[in-house]
């Protein structure tokens, strides 16, 4: 079984990385097409086939391609110039195209496993010039609010899903979201992420709980969706309640106007510490040296950061966005606070920081055992195994 995986960028996020390395691992041969930002191993079943931006190189790239392709198939290369420089796109960008789709059609993939819905409609000559299958990733904003925001984007959703012959979900919630724009209810299978195999065997350590300071942390990126700012109203209203914490918050990008004019409070300030974004050892390191994770987003598929401290055995705190409900079973394993609702926030915090003994470390074995039975690679591995052979069975 060969399969395309079609991400944009090479190396890709979290989720489909470790996609890459599960399905290649079963000896899956994967092809990754796309625009290699910096150098990347991965097994022998991996083979990067990445096209150069512009320039020089990319006009070589193409014409090293196209003598493939007449070799190959000269009809098909033909049809292929045909339909991309019969558009109104210019010159440049119907190059950077071209070296896009001919090395794909020149591999032949069983089938093509587009990962971000908002591309479909950049490339729709795929569907004319490939006999393979097509698959597409579902994730959260591409399907939560992109849409809803966008109308344009939701147009074409509903004009290319018809066409894809398998969707993967995140969650049962984005598979409900898309099927609002055509997708086929038969056709979407629901795959968790599945957590890395460095914590699978991982005994969670034990904290002490003598400590005045509850240390707190958000880890993410900076974007609204986040929710940020209501996480900062929660820890006000611990202030304001003589609550002694400490709030860290790791995050990629420049910090909005929002947050810094928040933290222009000298109470606040003293009690929230802004991290720029660091390797994925070190912030489980961060992670690791936390009493509680809170995810006070508005919007998510399912929070890889969140699986990741159910592994560790830090207490989750999460709003009810998106697929979280299908992570943290409320009072069981984590806690679940309703959007935008920074006093249920700060409430809940609070109840978790004075939580000692049995019942605490009851929620975190429930949250270690949840990980390792529903978001564990094994999971993964054979749900994308399933949902392929699926695919090319219709």
């Amino acid at each position: 079984m060969k399969i395309a995986v079609y991400s944009g960028n090479i190396p890709s996020t979290t989720f489909i990385e470790n996609l890459i390395n599960n399905l290649s691992s079963t000896g899956i041969k994967i092809l990754l097409f796309g625009k290699k930002f910096r150098e990347v191993k991965y097994n022998e079943n991996v083979e990067i086939l990445d096209t150069p931006d512009s320039g020089p190189a990319l006009l070589f790239f193409i014409i090293k391609e196209s003598f493939k392709s007449i070799f190959r198939n000269p009809a098909l290369y033909s049809k292929a110039l045909r339909k991309i420089f019969s558009g109104d796109r210019g010159f440049k960008n119907n190059l950077k195209e071209l070296g896009m789709i001919l090395p794909i059609i020149n591999n032949e993939p069983d089938i093509f496993h587009i990962q971000w819905g908002k591309t479909l409609h950049k490339n729709p000559y795929l569907f004319e010039l490939m006999s393979c299958r097509f698959a597409l990733s579902l994730r959260g904003a591409h399907i939560n609010y992109s849409p809803i925001n966008d109308k344009a984007l939701a147009e074409s959703y509903k004009k290319y899903f018809p066409l894809i012959d398998g969707f993967h979900a995140v969650s049962e919630a984005i598979s409900k979201e898309a099927q609002k724009y055509g997708a086929d209810s038969k056709k979407i299978k629901v795959i968790y992420s599945g957590v890395s195999d460095e914590f699978q065997n991982r005994i969670p350590a034990h904290k002490s709980d003598s400590s005045e300071i509850l240390k707190i942390i958000s880890i993410g990126r900076y974007h609204w969706k986040k929710g940020y700012h209501y996480a900062l109203d929660a820890m006000k209203i611990m202030i304001k309640n003589g609550i002694k914490f400490k709030y860290t918050i790791i995050a990629q990008g420049d910090v909005p106007e929002e947050i810094l004019f928040m933290l222009d409070d000298t109470e606040l300030k003293s009690r929230v510490e802004l991290k720029s974004g660091m390797p994925h050892d070190l912030l489980m390191k961060e992670l690791s040296g936390s009493d509680i994770l809170i995810l006070p987003s508005v919007e998510e598929g399912i929070a890889n950061v969140v699986l990741e401290s159910m592994a560790l055995g830090i207490p989750v705190i999460s709003t009810d966005c998106g697929g979280m409900n299908e992570a943290i079973t409320d009072g069981a394993d984590g806690f679940i606070v309703k959007l935008r609702e920074p006093e249920m926030l700060a409430e809940k915090i609070t109840e978790l920081g004075k939580m000692k003994g049995e019942l605490k470390e009851e929620i975190i074995l429930s949250a270690l055992n949840k990980v390792k039975k529903k978001f564990s690679n094994e999971n993964l591995k054979k749900g994308f195994q399933d949902f392929y052979v699926s695919i090319l069975n219709t």
